[in-house]
């Protein structure tokens, strides 16, 4: 009786299922990569992300028509901004329609009914606002989806602070979609 489960088991790993354990250490790896990277007064700077939280529109025409909103959040880190309605990743988790789409990063807007505002927290400096900004995704990885997920976006970044500077660095976060 054990060789047929131990068969089961070894086609299911296979076929890309796998354990909560699995999944669990995928996420801790993963996890490690999530940040906003970007040099600072001669000092690259990491500030960890925690994930980026998409929320769709329930209707597709809606969704067709009009952008989707995101917030990015982290250790001292808000980001607000909006995917354009043909990069809309949908309820499948689409990431790749991310791919090398320009998703704009606003100074302030609603995320499900919460007033949100674009700042960053900059080490051994007072909180400033970003004024506006954007990120173009450049690849996806991971396999687990959901909130205890490793999903990733990686790409490029540029942010106007709200004391004149520009940032530009990388950024690596989970994505995850809400609706």
């Amino acid at each position: 009786m054990r060789t047929p489960i131990i068969g089961v088991l070894l086609l299911l790993s296979a076929c890309g299922g796998g354990s909560e354990a699995d999944a669990k250490k995928d996420r801790a790896a993963s996890m490690a990569t999530w940040a906003l990277l970007f040099p600072l007064d001669g000092a690259e700077v990491r500030l960890p992300l925690k994930e980026m939280n998409v929320l769709l529109f329930k209707d597709e025409e809606v969704a067709s028509k009009n952008p989707v909103v995101f917030e990015i959040q982290g250790d001292g880190v808000s980001l607000f901004g909006q995917i354009p309605p043909a990069n809309n990743p949908g309820y499948d988790e689409k990431w790749e329609k991310l791919i090398g789409a320009t998703l704009t990063v606003k100074p302030s807007g609603e995320f499900h009914h919460d007033a949100v505002e674009s700042r960053l927290a900059l080490p051994g400096k007072p909180e400033v606002k970003v004024l506006s900004g954007t990120l173009t995704p450049e690849s996806t990885s991971g396999k687990w989806s959901g909130s205890e997920g490793n999903k990733t976006l990686k790409g490029k970044f540029s942010l106007l602070l709200s004391d004149g500077r520009r940032i530009e660095g990388t950024f690596a976060v989970h994505a995850i979609t809400w609706g």
